[in-house]
């Protein structure tokens, strides 16, 4: 090597090396590796000057170093030292009511997360997450529109056709078999004067579609407060759009972090500028409150029982409901639930049940079969990439991860041999997992095979509200239609054993039993107008609003099949479904065994007998389906219903059996077929004879 060459050479090895220490040093007076002052970089290459006035600022996380910039993902003119010019063009949705510190919200994340290379525009779907949050189903709120459409008489099919806003599956690949939509539109108002209270778009623009039907009042004015880009309830603290869940608020919103320029005293900020990769169930439950009265707090935003004043809760028993078993055992809601199934996979779904991935087979298998594995082929399969997140484990070429219903790997739950372990996400603790297939008896009843859902006989309780009251203050809006605010209404939950149906993938699922809705609309001199009461019926000035669904059953009356979340290893008795008027869905009352081994004799007579005496109806009013089979209650997901006469009549069959034979592993279930042969044997049919008598 000549001698000037090997000079330069050293003299750059040098100055590298001294480039290396200042940033060690600098390191050490600052924890992002730059001077607190200035961030180089940002979307111009340019010097930025945000960290003149937000010296101290938390660095949002390890992927999204401060040397990226601020205005990268904020937007504004980082160049400039004036308050006013650097924030003018901060990237924000005006209409969340937070000011201009969140990026995130669905309305203009596509200016900031969603970046082409950020989280958008790659080749693998799976890191487009930006797009699929605007498609899925917190993102559009498709299933809560479409369910009280339908119900309301708003629109005949059970498919969805309106979201928040408008949006279209563009990628090509729509799995409309699996229930996926092609497009949605955007909900309408519901009327003019409605539209106008809205009205954020320039003058000019065109006018939003009028549909005159007060269930597109309900749905914007109450029902999307819950969606993923609406502001929290008074008192509450959560962000919107992606920050919704990615990042964690104190107790009364106030900011604990170092930044000079955020007031520590304003409630409204983030505890800290820090992404949450991982969030904790405690983020969920923000939103999902449902469950909080399994979890050991008091908060409840929507009026949920007090506590008495031995500090018990008033439910049946004890204090609070039984755990779900995996809560219980300290997993948290994302160790079940993927990343397709909370921010979406890119495809629009009408309902969560179609969009929603996992099953108990994904991890436990069924009576017959382990859970579906498949191994991981290279390092850039999105399983190992996401568990670089992941704490205590990671995952590797050649690991056989569980498989979910549609077909993609989970990322936790892996086969080790013949076991398979559930790692947590946010702790690495691995958990081994019980199989359906080696349990002994009640996975092996062949009448229950394919026909039962696991949630049939491992729920404990399904939660049940009361006092669903909703009234409408009206103003004179064009022609003399309302177009008001709904009063704040009270209502109660208490929590009771599942009554069963049939879910909207075929099996039987626990049902949840909504109670009567009543609508109230109060004119400007606060008189009221009924519009719906307990049986759809709709009456004076409003006849026109239909609450009748297109298959004829009433609005008012509901069910869903459901998931409740109250998982137990221990399962129901025998005699809770196949002698349990209510379990069927024929309300409380009184059911009657007769002598026939048929169960077509059977009576039933109902509890409460009000509506009897008011001419109203003979039916109780929990009842959802009558013992002919008769369905009273609504269900607006796509192939669910209560049960059929047959199915009555088969499940109470049963009923006739259990008094002598109550266990799962007794061997008449084996082969009920033989056993009612058996059982019509005049030996049998005498000694059941004297049994039922002496009942």
């Amino acid at each position: 090597m000549v001698p000037s060459l090997k000079l330069k050479l050293t003299l750059a090895v040098a100055l590298l090396i001294c480039l290396t220490a200042f940033t060690v040093s600098t390191r050490a007076e600052n924890s992002f590796g730059i001077p607190s002052f200035v961030a180089p970089g940002g979307p111009t290459g340019g010097e930025e000057r945000c960290l003149q006035c937000h010296q101290g600022i938390e660095e949002i996380s390890r992927s999204h170093p401060l040397q990226m910039g601020c205005t990268a993902c904020h937007g504004g003119n980082g160049a400039s030292e004036d308050k006013d010019e650097a924030h003018a063009t901060l990237i924000h949705d005006p209409e969340a009511g937070t000011g201009k510190r969140n990026p995130s919200s669905l309305k203009v994340v596509h200016l900031s997360c969603g970046q082409a290379q950020c989280h958008s525009g790659h080749p693998d779907e799976s890191r487009n997450h930006a797009d699929h949050v605007r498609k899925s189903m917190m993102g559009n709120l498709a299933g809560m529109i479409s369910g009280l459409r339908y119900q309301w008489g708003g629109q005949p099919a059970k498919e969805a056709h309106y979201g928040i806003y408008s949006v279209e599956d563009t990628d090509g690949v729509i799995p409309e078999s699996a229930g996926a939509l092609h497009r949605l539109e955007e909900l309408p108002y519901f009327n003019p004067y409605h539209w106008r209270q809205h009205q954020t778009a320039p003058q000019g623009a065109p006018r939003k579609k009028i549909s005159n039907h007060i269930g597109d009042h309900v749905l914007r004015e109450r029902c999307f407060q819950c969606h993923i880009d609406s502001p929290p309830p008074p008192g509450e603290f959560r962000s919107q759009g992606c920050a919704a869940c990615h990042f964690s608020y104190h107790p009364e919103g106030k900011y604990l972090g170092r930044d000079p320029m955020i007031d520590k005293t304003q409630p409204g900020h983030p505890a800290y500028h820090r992404i949450t990769v991982l969030p904790s169930s405690n983020l969920c439950l923000q939103c999902h409150k449902s469950f909080l009265s399994q979890m050991t707090t008091e908060k409840f935003s929507v009026p949920f029982p007090r506590r008495d004043r031995q500090g018990k809760l008033p439910f049946p028993g004890s204090g609070q409901p039984r755990m779900d078993v995996h809560l219980e055992r300290g997993m948290d809601c994302i160790d079940c639930h993927t990343q397709s199934d909370i921010m979406g996979d890119g495809n629009i779904y009408s309902r969560q049940f179609q969009a929603v991935e996992i099953r108990c087979e994904t991890c436990h298998g069924d009576s017959q079969s382990y859970p579906r594995t498949s191994k991981i082929q290279n390092s850039q399969d999105p399983a190992v990439r996401s568990s670089r997140h992941y704490k205590g484990f990671r995952n590797k070429v050649g690991d056989a991860m569980a498989v979910s219903a549609h077909n993609r790997k989970l990322t936790n739950v892996k086969a080790k041999g013949k076991q398979f372990i559930a790692y947590s996400k946010r702790t690495g603790k691995a958990r081994l997992i019980p199989l359906a297939k080696d349990q002994r008896w009640g996975h092996n009843i062949p009448g229950h095979q394919g026909k039962l859902a696991c949630t049939a006989c491992h729920s404990q309780w399904v939660p049940r509200c009361q006092g669903c009251h909703m009234t409408l203050t009206s103003g004179k809006g064009d022609g003399g239609k309302p177009a008001g605010v709904w009063n704040p209404y009270q209502f109660t939950m208490t929590h009771e054993q599942p009554a069963l149906m049939v879910g909207p993938r075929g099996k039987v699922v626990p049902m949840l039993a909504q109670p009567l809705h009543t609508l109230t609309v109060l004119d400007p001199r606060d008189k009221k107008v009924p519009v719906i009461d307990g049986h759809g019926d709709s009456r004076g000035d409003y006849r026109h609003w239909e609450f009748t669904n297109a298959a004829g059953y009433s609005g008012s009356n509901l069910v869903y099949g459901t998931q409740p979340h109250s998982v137990s290893k221990h399962v129901r008795s025998c005699e809770s479904c196949h002698l349990s008027p209510q379990t069927l869905g024929l309300g409380e009352g009184d059911l009657r065994i007769k002598h026939k081994t048929s169960g077509r004799h059977d009576q039933f007579n109902p509890l409460v007998r009000t509506n009897r005496v008011l001419n109203k109806s003979k039916y109780g009013p929990r009842t959802k389906v009558t013992q002919q089979g008769q369905v009273i209650a609504g269900a607006s997901q796509p192939g669910a219903r209560p049960f059929n006469q047959e199915e009555i009549t088969r499940i109470l069959k049963v009923g006739n059996c259990i008094p002598c034979h109550s266990r799962y592993s007794d061997r008449i279930y084996l082969d009920m077929e033989k056993s009612y042969r058996f059982a019509n044997n005049i030996k049998h049919r005498r000694l059941r004879e004297k049994i039922l008598r002496k009942r």
